[in-house]
């Protein structure tokens, strides 16, 4: 035993050593610079004594640039002050230690959040020596809670400003939340539908649906459909529903209930629904073929009138050009860049309205039939997205314009007749007695047979012109002397004319370009302008005819009388139908003859002043 206790109280003396030795000061310097902590020990005026290598690599300092700088310099300028306050707490006292979470600044200016723990190291007598400061870096920590922060304002703002009605529902379908659309647009209050289960706001046939809807979302299925609620002063509402499962941890907690107000929306809906079928009943009660275009040259709609008169249906011209298909033309898009393009792409390029009253469309058999139709842009916000084009079939319009024409040919030719067979027989009688002359042996035999056969050529002139202006003809447009045209209609007129104590008198530039034309149409015209300026002057007088040139594309022929002249009221009427000044007219010549002059794309012009006379001017493209 007493060797045991002899061996116990020599092991007790170097144990008393050792822990004096941990007492030391060098111990404390070792584990203060080797702490995982940065700390420092400051003065109670705010300098720093000595600093660990934390706080260095913590700062980015050395040790020697540390010492003896004041606390406030590596905090963040907002800071100051409130770590400045804490501190005077306690040197006065108040506190014996304060932590703080606060921002200091790297040595590179950037800011680094930390944790701030400040401590007394106090004398024996328990009088304060300086402090102790602990910094730990928590920028890291400070970097999720603020997006965890940012994360949570956002879902707060998406929520309360978000226009739809947001529910958010527990398990039992009763209301946990709700964001301020609901109470905007159901006029119920978040405390009135607290706690309480949705189903009394649903109109009652919704309710299975919306039901089932939300059974899934327990199962975490999402799901959508369009349903009513009733509002808290009686009417419906038409919503859009979305059913969200709340799910956290893998555990669907709740659902959200996610409904946007579409009642406005499904009015205009109807509404544009209702216009459209009476847009649809208005097209399709027209008679004219109505369809419209885009700005990429597809069919978008098509009437029925269209239908009937063309035998193809909007399945077979909906998004294709039915222009191309209707007149067969192989036109691309560089038609709308070409100096002459059809109404069509002139409306789609330029935004104008305009017109053909002459163009063939084919059937979907075949057959081809006369068109004359008009094209209107269709604007958006002065943009043009197409064309609407409106077409009828004239066939049946041109087979009775030809016959009035015919009808109108005969009058004239009847007119003519009286004076033609005077202008023959002044020849005929020439003859007979050029005839009586050589039975009886005349001399000078050659100059009768000359004079015979400039008599036998002039009848057989008035007759030809007579019989090319009373006989059907093919209509065929070919390029003719417009000079050429007018001497054979004044051929034909001299002679009644001349009994009427008429002159003409022809003013023509020289070298008039050719008119594409129909001869024996334009000279049907003609006779009726000259007859009517003739018939102007029943005491005789001067018809004066001018050709010349309008412009550079087109020649213009005027016939000038010095009759009584046609009063303003009676010339606005002139070309209706049925309308004359004469007591056995019609009112078809005129008619005729402006259909005529348009059908070449030329144009009449009627100018009279009462007693001075009238001036018909015709002006016609050359070719």
């Amino acid at each position: 035993m007493a060797d045991f206790n002899s061996n116990q109280s020599e092991t007790d003396k170097p144990l008393t050593s050792e822990f004096k030795l941990l007492t030391s000061h060098e111990l404390f310097q070792h584990s203060f610079d080797c702490a995982v902590i940065a700390m420092s020990i400051v003065t109670l005026t705010g300098k720093l004594l000595t600093v660990n290598s934390s706080l260095c690599r913590l700062l980015g300092y050395a040790k020697e640039e540390l010492i003896g700088l004041h606390y406030q310099t590596f905090f963040y300028a907002d800071d100051v002050d409130a770590v400045a306050q804490l501190w005077k707490q306690m040197l006065q006292g108040e506190c014996q230690s304060f932590q703080v979470e606060k921002r200091f600044l790297h040595k590179d200016g950037s800011v680094i959040w930390v944790s701030l723990s400040v401590s007394f190291v106090h004398h024996e007598d328990a009088s304060p020596i300086c402090l102790l400061a602990q910094i730990q870096d928590i920028s890291e920590r400070k970097g999720y809670e603020h997006k965890l922060e940012e994360s949570r304002s956002n879902y707060q703002s998406l929520v309360k400003y978000n226009p739809d009605m947001i529910f958010m529902l527990d398990e039992a379908g009763k209301l946990v939340d709700a964001n301020p659309a609901v109470e905007a647009i159901s006029g119920y209050s978040k405390q009135e539908l607290f706690g309480k289960s949705i189903q009394f706001l649903i109109v009652p046939e919704y309710l299975p649906l919306l039901k089932g809807m939300f059974e899934q979302a327990k199962l975490g299925v999402t799901g959508s459909a369009e349903g009513k609620i009733l509002h808290k002063q009686g009417h419906q509402i038409t919503l859009e529903i979305n059913f969200i499962p709340k799910i956290k941890q893998d555990h669907v907690e709740g659902s959200y209930l996610i409904a946007k107000d579409v009642t406005k929306r499904k009015q205009n809906e109807a509404m544009i629904d209702q216009l459209h079928t009476k847009n649809q009943l208005i097209l399709n009660a027209v008679t004219d073929g109505i369809f419209g275009i885009d700005e990429h040259l597809g069919t978008i709609f098509w009437n029925q009138a269209a239908e009937r008169l063309t035998g193809y249906t909007y399945e077979d011209m909906f998004g294709s050009n039915a222009y191309h298909i209707l007149t067969r033309t192989s036109e691309s898009d560089a038609a709308l860049q070409s100096d002459i393009p059809s109404a069509l792409y002139r409306t789609i390029r330029d935004g104008v309205y305009d017109c053909n009253a002459n163009e063939i469309f084919y059937k979907k058999n075949g057959d081809s039939f006369p068109v004359e139709y008009m094209t209107s842009p269709i604007f958006d916000e002065n943009q043009i997205i197409g064309v609407v084009m409106t077409f009828k079939n004239i066939a049946e319009r041109q087979h009775t314009e030809e016959m009035l024409r015919k009808s109108e040919k005969l009058s004239v030719v009847g007119q003519l007749a009286a004076g033609v067979a005077h202008e023959i027989r002044n020849p005929l009688t020439s003859l007979k007695g050029f005839i009586q002359f050589l039975q009886q042996g005349a001399v000078n035999k050659q100059e009768y047979y000359d004079i015979m056969m400039s008599e036998l050529t002039r009848i057989e002139l008035i007759i030809t012109e007579m019989l090319v202006l009373a006989k059907p003809q093919l209509i065929r447009y070919q390029p003719k002397r417009i000079e050429t045209i007018v001497q054979s209609v004044i051929t034909l007129l001299e002679t009644q004319a001349h009994m009427n104590n008429i002159q003409f008198v022809v003013v023509m530039e020289q070298q008039l370009p050719l008119v594409h034309c129909e001869e024996n149409q334009l000279k049907q015209s003609f006779i009726n302008l000259i007859k009517n300026a003739m018939e102007a002057m029943p005491d005789g007088g001067q018809i004066d005819i001018h050709m010349q040139m309008a412009d550079d594309t087109t020649v213009r022929v005027i016939f000038k009388d010095r009759g009584s002249g046609i009063p303003d009221h009676v010339l606005a009427r002139l070309g209706e139908p049925f309308y004359s000044t004469k007591d056995k007219g019609a009112g078809l010549g005129l008619m005729t003859t402006s259909k005529i002059i348009e059908d070449h794309h030329g144009q009449l012009m009627l100018e009279s002043k009462v007693g001075e006379g009238t001036v018909v001017s015709v002006t016609l493209p050359i070719t």
